[in-house]
């Protein structure tokens, strides 16, 4: 399936040029270790007494060094090992790596009530690849990037965006926004990596046999971390819980907290699903709705939402006139996002929600940090300055954070993969990585159990004078396994 769907072209081999071999600054040639000091005369030990016992420092304060032995020349400095460039995969060429960027598209979005501030994504990325290139590219090579925008409903268009651009613009890797199982058109039928913003799960990295690679941490350690962090601080003492979750692919979610729940104690009155994606707003609402009614005759009064989206049950539970508690764990909780008016949620409502759940820097700690100024801002803004980001815009400043920081770390990720690049070799380089930063995320880090990069957990309260929820105390770390 690989192979026919854009793996590794063995016959593209015969018909291509000798593989380039990355100028490189190098060490000096091995020739002039000939007029180093390490090579006086040889007979100068001569002069040295006899009987000096053996441990007897070659010299002595003041005196020059002894030299070498006449037949042991001094070591001359490795030269690094150049960097030999080849045609290895779809997407790889000597000169070029394709990338694609799948994208939502905040136009059309609009047009179904959800009105996210605009961004330039066709100039932003376009200003990360030249500055790229422009630095010498990844190991000589240059980056193209292509986009293509995409609805986050349904399957239909993660379909449409995933065939443009593995078998239309033939990328090796792509980076964005894909929801749900949208990765899996990337990682399962096409064998190529992917770089996310979210949506690394234990189902999902199975399935995608290791390509899957995400900032956002894993979501079920979210889920797992937010609820050992609840039950810590008592948030869930005395209720009867009920464990929400979405579709059927996020029941992992569920089974991976209520043992936990279990262990402390906690009342679980059940688990329930508002079932598949519909596609259809009505639809989906109503499949909610009857979900929180059921809830409420079995005797819920603590919602647990471990679904991906944070608003879904608190429309319905809303629609319905229930006042129940809800606990968070979505990292939609974390973003400020405006959802709260586009989807007319009442303050009332929403009072009586929190979340624990991924940190988020706040817009005035994304800017203060000089990675995202360097690497994010100065870049865009040095080639489009006469369109300058709104940086007085949470949002604005939010998605150029997200994009900038994927794509720096798919660079990163092709870098350590060197000339050779395949799905194996890039794999192999991510999981080598150990701790390093990106642009708005410090402490990132990659290995063979780990291939979503975040570590830094949060509690969030909800706010009515920001309409939003908003960073309570101080951030926690959590990494899965240690």
């Amino acid at each position: 399936m690989a192979a026919a769907c854009g793996g590794n072209d063995d016959d593209a081999g015969a018909d291509t040029a000798e593989p380039v071999i990355a100028e490189e600054q190098t060490a000096a040639p091995a020739e002039q270790s000939a007029e180093t000091p390490a090579a006086e005369p040889a007979d100068e030990p001569a002069d040295e007494p006899a009987d000096e016992p053996d441990d007897e420092p070659a010299s002595q304060p003041g005196e020059a060094p002894a030299a070498e032995p006449a037949d042991e020349p001094a070591e001359p400095t490795p030269a690094p090992t150049p960097v030999v460039l080849t045609a290895s995969y779809q997407g790889v060429t000597e000169s070029e790596i394709a990338i694609g960027a799948a994208v939502i598209d905040l136009e059309q979005l609009a047009s179904f009530g959800i009105d996210l501030s605009p961004f330039p994504f066709e100039n932003f990325y376009q200003a990360l690849a030249d500055d790229l290139n422009q630095r010498g590219g990844i190991n000589g090579r240059n980056v193209v990037v292509h986009l293509s925008l995409f609805l986050p409903f349904g399957e239909a268009d993660n379909e449409r965006v995933c065939t443009e651009l593995m078998e239309d613009k033939k990328v090796f890797v792509v980076t964005g926004q894909f929801l749900e199982d949208g990765p899996l058109c990337i990682t399962e039928l096409h064998g190529h990596p992917y770089v996310g913003h979210f949506g690394e799960n234990t189902e999902r990295q199975a399935r995608s046999n290791g390509l899957f690679f995400a900032t956002e941490m894993n979501q079920n350690h979210i889920r797992v971390a937010a609820v050992t962090e609840m039950i810590r601080a008592g948030d869930l003492d005395g209720f009867n819980v009920g464990i929400f979750h979405g579709p059927p692919t996020e029941k992992e979610y569920a089974d991976a907290v209520e043992p936990l729940l279990a262990d402390a104690g906690i009342s679980v009155t059940g688990v329930y699903t508002s079932g598949p994606f519909l596609n259809d707003t009505l639809a989906d609402q109503q499949a909610g709705d009857n979900v929180a009614r059921r809830m409420q005759a079995d005797g819920v009064d603590l919602i647990l939402n471990v679904a991906t989206g944070a608003f879904g049950i608190i429309g319905s539970v809303q629609r319905i006139g229930w006042e129940v508690p809800i606990a968070q764990t979505s990292g939609q909780a974390s973003g400020r996002l405006t959802l709260a008016d586009d989807l007319s949620l009442s303050d009332e409502v929403l009072a009586r929600t929190f979340a624990v759940t991924v940190y988020a820097p706040s817009p005035e700690e994304l800017l203060a940090d000089p990675g995202v100024q360097q690497q994010c801002i100065a870049v865009y803004e040095e080639r489009h300055g006469d369109e300058p980001l709104d940086l007085a815009d949470d949002e604005v400043v939010d998605t150029a954070v997200g994009h900038c920081g994927a794509f720096a770390l798919t660079v990163k990720i092709l870098e350590a993969a060197g000339g050779n690049i395949t799905p194996e070799t890039f794999v192999a380089a991510a999981e080598g990585l150990g701790t390093f930063d990106l642009p708005g995320l410090a402490g990132a880090s990659l290995s063979p159990s780990k291939h979503s990069v975040g570590t830094l957990m949060h509690r969030y309260e909800y706010s009515p004078e920001a309409r939003t929820w908003l960073p309570v105390g101080d951030p926690f770390q959590y990494v899965h396994g240690e």
